[in-house]
């Protein structure tokens, strides 16, 4: 009986690569671990969907290419149809392109190939239980996505701006105080004030110095 339970309590693992070589690789590190089982391999798309459809593992290890398919269209098909199945990227692709694309189709980790076999099994287990864990070597790419993705959600809110916002932000850029822009566009310092007031608000910024900086990459963005 303590025997049948130990057994439902493995994690059930499908191995997906084209590689003959890894396949042989990940079965020999995932045996010397007694909570994981190799349920199926799959070297095809095709072989990997019938494996996954008769399987329904734990968690699925993918590369981002399967031969000629992607394995990130296959990841978005297994969060899809298999929401209780974790993704496991086991790739060699460290790209920050890739690894977005990864994320964003539902992966719970990203390993690269040349990891041990500790982490390997590690890594297993954590996205079993639900969690996530990247690789660490990935840290710089990672970085990177956050900061462009940063960038980017900078300019979609500038974007909201209208154009007469734009021109306080410009006129702000170009050192003029509030009294210096009421002469300029006319209008009483306090209605200044009040516009910038709303466009702090809107870009949620609330210093002067913000205020340049959006201006500033916003209009580098449009060059």
């Amino acid at each position: 009986m303590e025997q049948s339970i130990q057994r439902r309590e493995r994690v059930r693992v499908v191995l997906i690569d084209d590689s003959s070589f890894v396949l042989e690789g990940l079965q020999v590190a995932l045996s010397k671990s007694s909570g994981i089982l190799v349920a199926g391999t799959a070297r095809t798309e095709d072989e990997a969907v019938v494996l996954l459809k008769t399987c329904q593992p734990d968690v699925a290890v993918l590369d981002v290419r399967v031969g000629r398919a992607s394995g990130i269209n296959l990841c978005g098909v297994i969060r899809e149809s298999y929401p209780r199945t974790s993704v496991l990227f086991f790739t060699a692709n460290d790209d920050k392109h890739t690894l977005r694309s990864a994320i964003l189709a539902g992966a719970q980790g990203y390993l690269l190939k040349g990891a041990s076999q500790e982490a390997i099994v590690r890594s297993i287990e954590i996205v079993a239980a639900g969690k996530a864990i990247m690789d660490r070597r990935l840290t710089q790419q990672l970085l990177a996505w956050v900061r462009d993705g940063r960038q980017i959600a900078q300019q979609d809110e500038m974007e909201d701006c209208s154009r007469a916002d734009l021109q306080l932000l410009s006129l702000i850029a170009a050192g003029k105080s509030n009294k210096e822009i009421a002469q300029e566009l006319n209008v009483t310092p306090s209605a200044v004030t009040a516009r910038l007031r709303a466009v702090y608000k809107r870009l949620n910024i609330s210093r002067r110095s913000e205020a340049v900086r959006y201006f500033v990459q916003w209009e580098k963005g449009m060059r």
